[in-house]
Formats: C-alpha cells, structure tokens, sequence
C-alpha cells in the first residue's frame, strides 16, 4: 500500500505505528512516542500480540478467556470517556451512536441484513468521538478485515484490531463535526460532480423487460411523474453476460436509450464484476491474464448469476486497463450512468466449512504491479473502489459528467460514485434504519447516497410506500426499486389518493432541486455531506447526538418525517436559532420540541428564508 502524501495543517498521520506526518494544530507535543500519543484528552496506543485475556460475548454476556489480540495481529486503544458518543463506520445497519456495540468490517453480499445481523456490503472503517466540546476523528486506512469494539471488551476504551501488514491511521481533533468531516474527505478525496440527471426521481425494478414494456412503463410514469432515469436490471443481458444484450428482449438497445432520452430519461444499465467462463465469449476471452487467481496460480472461479465466472483483478492496472475498455465499448448505445452491483464481490451457491459464504475465499489471490501476489483477505475491501475507479476513467473520457451507481465501497470511492444501501427489507422498521444508514454514509465521505424507495424485499402496501417516498424526501439518490417476487409498485397503479400523496413528495422535492444542485455543486469542491445527522451542523447541543429521525438538507433545512404506522403525530426537536414552517409559515424559537401533524415535517431557518426563496422555493408567511 502506498502512503498518502498531504499538505494538510489538520491532522497526524501514523504509518504502521510510527508518525510520518506531523501536521497537528496542537503542535509537535502531541507527536506519536514510541507506540502512543496524546490526542486533545484522548490516550492512544498501538500494541502487537497483547496478552489480554477478557473478552466479552457482547450478545450473550459470556467472558471468554483467549488471546485478545493472537499472533500477527495489531491492536490500537484509544480511551473513551462517560459522555462520549461515537459516529461513523459507513452505512451499518444500527443505530448511528456505535458506543456500545461491535462492528466486523468485511465488505460481503448482504441481501438479508437487519438491525440483527449486520453483514453489509461497504466498508468504511473511519468513526468520529463526540464529548460536546470536542471532535475526534480517527481513519484507519487499511483495507482488510478490522473489528472495532466500542467500549464491549472495555468499558473506557475503543479497541480496534485487524491483521499485521501496512496500514496508515489519521487522527484529528477539532471543535466542530464539520471540522472533522472536511479534514477526512481532504485526506480521501472530492467526491466527482453529479449530473443534475442524477438527483431527480429514478425508477427500476428487477426486472423491467423486454423493451417494448420498458417504453411503456416509463411512459405512463410520465403522464403524471417526473422520471429522470430508467434502471435495467441483470434481465436485460444475453444469459447474465456482462456487457451484453439479450436482442431477443431488447432488440434495438441503442434505440431504446435514444427513445427515452428524447423524453429527458437516462437508462443506467447494470454491471456485475462476474464474468462468465466460455472460451466462445469474448469479453472473457479479451480479459485473459487479468483475472484473480487461487494459490496454485490458476484462475479462481466462483458462481455467479451467469454461472461459473472469474473476477478481474482491479487491484492490477492491466485488468483495470481491460475493463474500462470494455466499457468504453459497452457506451457506444448512448448511456450516461451506470449501476455496479454484486461487486464486494458477492458470489451464489458457495460454502466453506459448512457454512454459507456471501463474497470470494479468504485465500484468492491479486497480482499486483509488480508481480506481487496479495491474498484477497488483506485488500478485500478495496475491490469495489478500484472497479468504480476503472468505470469512472472509461466513462469520464467519453462523457461530461458520468454518473455511477455502486452497491460497495471503501473511503475515496466517492471520487467516482454515488452509493445505495443495498437490498432493503420492506417494513416501517427499515424506513427509520434508512435515514441512520444514509446519514452514516454521508458523514463517512459519501454525499451522494440512497435506498431502495418502497424497500427491496417484500410487499409494500401503498401506505407504507409513501412513507417511503415522504421520509427519503431530500436523499441525495431518490429511487425507486423492487425485487421480482414482490408487489408491483409503480405509483401509476396506486389508488387515487396514494397517488396524489406521493406525487406531492416528488413535486416537493423538485420545488427544493435548485437548493440541493447547489450542495451537490459544494460537496464536489468541498465535500461537505448534502444531508446530515442534526449534530453536524449543531455540534455545540449533545441534544442533537440522540435525533435519528430528522435530518438537515445543508444548513438551512430541517426534515422531520412521520414515518410509523398509522401516525398521525410526532415530536420535532428544533436546535436553537428561528425556524419556520414550510407548510405554514408557522415561525418557532428553538431550542424546542414541538408537535407536528406533517408527514413532511419541514422547517427552515429564518435566516435563510431569502436565500431559499430566491431558488423559487415559495414559503408563507403566517398572518400577523
């Protein structure tokens, strides 16, 4: 791994235990010592093979004797006071305070995860320590497997631990979370800058075919709903093959893209990293050496939809150099976006020990640059950073501003993709674990970020799709997508009244467009988050560390949905400062908690009520 160099005043960086940046603002006192540091209040320090023995079963309360950190491992503690509340770790799927809880960070498939098992697709492995007048942040560059204990092991520390080899770890320490955030995305980078395409309203389905009812969905959809983009699932494809078209569904691909872009929607296909191994397929046969490989040095094959497949080995730059060839050749039927799925990458069918696996062996092999061989184990997470990076090289060199899809993801990945969280269960449940996920990924480098509108698994009733639609109203990526096997729910096949409910929040959030173009624009050049938790903004009130069911649109507004079933109320914490009303001009002094009636609970600060309106956003203004 290569060390990042920076010209950053605003942080320390520590290369395998020893300092090779010393650009704290607290000054040369603070430098690492041998192996620990003093960061503001907060004690580090980095030990190999440590003997201590108490480990705790966070689930079923068991104190287990063993070797906390076994032969080979390293493992860091940083202490962690009383009133302390951490944030961070991407879009894990728990609550957004991680104090008390144990993460394991190992991109792999997820397509069943809940609050209970936490398996997930990205991994982000960079947390933030809120006391109330302090903001830590703490990035572990490393791109194997790591487990972070918040405070489980030991009440009063953070214990991270993953296997010896290369790593760097940045440490910062500032007032404010938004401090903290722009000193991380300095370090891994701009996100790109967003087509305006990208933030309207998106439908897809696994999947919609052939072409004639593709034309005739989105059609329909365009007699009463803006739709700015289609998403063709695996079903558009020649038997699964990358790169291909099934002709007998999709007779006229460029045809077809061409119809819809004349009515101002873009199709975004999709891509999976599994190629199909056949000797008569070409795209196989043009990426020959460029593929992983297994120990004994032949190509490691895994299953996926296509059947037995091979995976080529981004981490190299010929097989980069090859896929994005492969894509250059795959825009020629006019496409602006694509969608990157299954690329943690995921695999079918497979077992070891007995046990299902969602994602490649442990023990295949990468060949690097210069000929070394990597096992997958210690790089796994940064698969999916380099396939984005391939796409986005072969893209960017035909189109202004590409736009790319992607299901995993590592820090830096934001340089060349939006993200979404993957495959979503149906449930009011999974609404409220939305925002946390959504919000944890935007303050973990990623702004442009979403999830499955109506959730992915299962049945969604009308209701519980406009809860959906209502509570996701200013995510960055608005898009609406189901599995085969569950209900239909295109909005023109809804009841009247959930029709005229859910156009009312697309129409909303189009009303807001200009105002989010305008925080994309910014998070591009500065990487401020387009959403975020209240404590971003308001890091000076620990009241806003607990509010997971609100969340800002850039400075200036305030959404608080009413996301449960059969509500009709809900309390809103307002930070300090003057509010108004969207809906009523209703003008309100916060701090406060106040009750509302709004399924779409949103208020704006008074301050930027002339700023908003000149975007044509109308807001009234209450009598008297």
């Amino acid at each position: 791994m290569h060390l990042l160099k920076h010209n950053s005043g605003d942080y320390i960086a520590i290369y395998n235990g020893k300092p090779v940046l010393s650009f704290l603002g607290d000054g040369v006192d603070n430098l690492p010592v041998e192996n620990s540091l003093k960061l503001g209040n907060k004690g580090i320090r980095i030990s190999h093979n440590s003997n201590d023995s108490a480990r705790i079963d966070p689930y079923g309360g068991d104190i287990v004797k063993t070797d906390a950190v076994g032969p080979g491992r390293i493992r860091i503690e940083i202490d962690l006071s009383v009133t302390d509340r951490i944030f961070g770790l991407g879009e894990r799927p728990s609550r957004m305070n991680r104090k008390r809880s144990k993460h394991l960070l190992y991109s792999t498939s997820a397509w069943d995860y809940n609050t209970k098992k936490e398996d997930i697709y990205s991994s982000f492995p960079v947390f933030y320590i809120l006391d109330g007048t302090n903001a830590y942040m703490v990035f572990l560059n490393y791109p194997g497997e790591i487990d972070f204990d918040f405070g489980i092991e030991k009440y009063d520390s953070i214990i991270i631990t993953f296997q010896s080899g290369n790593f760097e770890m940045f440490l910062a320490h500032a007032k404010t979370m938004k401090d903290v955030v722009g000193i991380y995305v300095n370090i891994t980078g701009r996100p790109f800058e967003i087509p305006e395409w990208a933030l309207g309203h998106q439908i897809s389905r696994w999947s919609y075919f052939p072409e004639s009812s593709v034309k005739e969905i989105v059609d329909r959809y365009l007699e009463r709903f803006p739709v700015s983009a289609m998403y063709l699932d695996i079903d558009y494809m020649n038997q699964y093959r990358v790169f291909t078209w099934d002709l007998q569904r999709f007779p006229d691909p460029e045809g077809l893209v061409r119809y819809l872009n004349n009515k101002g929607v873009k199709v975004v296909p999709i891509l999976d990293p599994g190629i199909k191994l056949d000797q008569n397929f070409d795209v196989f046969r043009n990426g020959l050496g460029n593929y992983m490989e297994d120990a004994s040095g032949s190509l490691y094959i895994d299953t996926v939809w296509p059947g037995t497949c091979v995976f080529p080995d981004f981490l190299n730059e010929n097989a980069r150099n090859f896929w994005s060839e492969e894509i250059v050749k795959f825009l020629r039927y006019g496409m602006e976006g694509i969608w990157l799925d299954m690329n943690e990458p995921a695999v079918h069918n497979a077992y070891e020990n007995g046990k299902r696996r969602a994602t490649i062996l442990r023990d295949a092999v990468h060949r690097m640059d210069d000929g070394t061989r990597i096992t997958d184990f210690s790089v796994h997470n940064l698969y999916a950073y380099y396939e984005a990076e391939a796409t986005y090289s072969a893209m960017r060199s035909k189109i202004g501003r590409p736009f790319i899809l992607t299901r995993s993801g590592y820090p830096g990945i934001q340089k060349y993709a939006a993200m979404w969280t993957g495959d979503n269960l149906s449930s009011y449940e999974d609404v409220k674990l939305q925002i946390s996920m959504v919000l944890s990924l935007s303050i973990s480098g990623m702004p442009y970020c979403g999830c499955d509108l109506g959730g992915f698994w299962g049945d969604s009733d009308p209701e519980l799709l406009s809860v959906y639609y209502e509570a996701a109203l200013f995510f960055p990526i608005y898009r609406n997508h189901k599995i085969k096997n569950a209900n239909e729910q295109e909005l023109f096949l809804l009841p009247e009244y959930y029709q005229e409910r859910i156009l009312k929040a697309i129409n909303t959030r189009y009303k807001f467009l200009p105002y989010i173009r305008e925080l994309a624009s910014k998070s591009s050049s500065n990487g401020e988050p387009i959403i975020r938790p209240l404590f971003y903004n308001f890091t000076e009130d620990p009241d806003t560390y607990s509010v997971e069911d609100e969340y800002m649109l850039g400075e200036s507004v305030l959404h608080a949905p009413i996301m449960g079933k059969d509500q009709r109320l809900r309390t809103v914490y307002l930070p300090k400062g003057k509010w108004v009303s969207y809906w009523t001009g209703e003008v309100y002094n916060g701090p406060a908690i106040i009750d509302s009636k709004e399924r779409m609970g949103i208020y704006i600060r008074e301050k930027d009520v002339n700023r908003l309106t000149s975007y044509g956003i109308e807001i009234p203004q209450k009598a008297g």
